[in-house]
C-alpha cells in the first residue's frame, strides 16, 4: 500500500515516510475501509477499486498506457521492480542532484508548522521540472527523495534523487558508505578525547562506531587543540540520528557549526549555499570500496621506570 501512494499517485506526490505516517494515523482507506497496515498487501489491479488519502481519491496512470504498473507486483524485490521499470518506462532514469542545505531549514517536503523545507525550495527553483510533453501537454513532476538526513542547524551537502531504491541502497547501514563533516567545537580537545571518537562509545543504550576524527591545522587554526574554538574533520559510516553532535556533546564538546562535505563518492565541492546541481550517478560498488572505518585502540602504554630505577646522567659538553 504504501509504494502504490508514494510512488504511483499523479495527484499528489509524498515520500515512503509520509505515506506510511497517513496510514497509521488512519487517514488511508481502500474500498471503504481503513488501512492501518502501512505494509497491507494489495496488487495494482486492486488499487484501481479506490483508494483514498486523507479523503482524497488517489488517481493513478492508465496501466494501458504505463507498462511498468503492469510489471508492479508484491511478490517482486525492490530490485527486480526498479529494473523492469526502467526497461519498461524510458522517462525512469536514476538522477541525482547534489544540494548544500542552508542552516535553518528541514529536509522535508512540506512541514505543517511552516518551517522552511529545503525540497520545497529547490521545487520551487525548478530542480525536477521536466520539460513539457508532445503537444505541449505538462507531464508530471519528478518526486524529490532526499538521500538521508540532516537536522535543521546543521547545513551542506543532501543528496536529492527521483529513484527510491537507489535512495534506499545508499541508505542501508550495512553497505557503510562514509559520510565526512566538518564541526566547529567549543571546549579544550584532548588526545583522549579524540581516541574516544576513534574507538567508538556508548551513549545512553546506543553504541556509536568508531570514527575518523582529526583536527583541522589550516587556515589558522592551532594544530594541538588548545583553542576553544576548533574545527575537527570527522568521517563516519552510520546515520544515526544527531550522531556527530551527541558523541562530541558526551565528551564536553559543544558543537557551534556543523558542515556535511560528503556522502559516499558525492562530494559538496564549490556548490554555494542554498545551490543544487545535477551529477552523474555513481555506482554503490564503487562507493562501497572505501570500505569500514576500523576502531583505532589505544595504544598500549610504556612501562613506567620503578622508583628504585636510576636513569643515564646527563653529561654536559662545554665547547671552548
Amino acid at each position: 500500500m504504501v509504494k502504490i501512494i508514494a510512488s504511483h499517485g499523479l495527484n499528489m506526490q509524498m515520500s515512503r515516510r509520509s505515506a506510511e505516517m497517513l496510514i497509521q494515523t488512519g487517514q488511508v482507506t481502500f474500498g471503504g475501509e481503513q488501512i492501518s497496515d502501512p505494509g497491507h498487501k494489495i496488487s495494482i489491479k486492486e488499487a484501481f477499486n479506490g483508494i483514498k488519502v486523507a479523503g482524497r481519491l488517489l488517481r493513478l496512470p492508465d496501466p494501458k498506457k504505463n507498462q511498468r504498473l503492469i510489471k508492479f507486483t508484491t511478490s517482486e524485490s525492490n530490485s527486480e521492480m526498479v529494473e523492469k521499470k526502467k526497461l519498461t518506462d524510458p522517462t525512469m532514469k536514476t538522477r541525482v542532484w547534489l544540494a548544500h542545505k542552508l542552516a535553518g531549514e528541514l529536509v522535508a517536503e512540506h512541514d505543517p508548522e511552516g518551517r522552511p523545507s529545503l525540497i520545497e525550495r529547490l521545487e520551487r527553483g525548478g530542480v525536477g521540472k521536466r520539460k513539457k510533453g508532445k503537444k505541449g501537454k505538462n507531464v508530471q513532476p519528478i518526486h524529490l527523495k532526499p538521500i538521508g538526513r540532516l537536522d535543521m542547524i546543521t547545513e551542506g551537502l543532501i543528496l536529492i534523487t527521483n529513484d527510491g531504491q537507489y535512495k534506499r541502497e545508499l541508505e542501508l547501514p550495512s553497505n557503510g558508505l562514509h559520510r565526512t563533516y566538518r564541526a566547529r567545537v567549543h571546549g579544550k580537545i584532548t588526545p583522549g578525547k579524540l581516541q574516544a571518537l576513534r574507538s567508538g562509545m556508548q551513549i545512553e543504550g546506543t553504541f556509536y562506531k568508531g570514527m575518523r576524527a582529526n583536527i583541522e591545522t589550516n587556515k589558522g587554526s592551532r594544530a594541538k587543540g588548545g583553542a576553544t574554538n576548533t574545527w575537527l574533520r570527522i568521517t563516519c559510516v552510520e546515520g544515526k540520528n544527531r550522531q556527530i553532535r551527541r558523541t562530541l556533546d558526551y565528551l564536553g564538546l559543544k558543537v557551534t557549526r556543523l558542515i556535511r562535505t560528503s556522502f559516499g563518492d558525492y562530494d559538496l565541492n564549490t556548490i554555494p549555499p542554498g545551490m543544487a546541481i545535477e551529477v552523474p550517478i555513481k555506482s554503490l560498488e564503487s562507493q562501497r570500496k572505501r570500505g569500514a572505518i576500523e576502531a583505532i585502540r589505544k595504544s598500549p602504554e610504556k612501562p613506567k621506570r620503578r622508583m628504585n630505577e636510576q636513569g643515564t646522567s646527563v653529561q654536559w659538553v662545554r665547547h671552548q
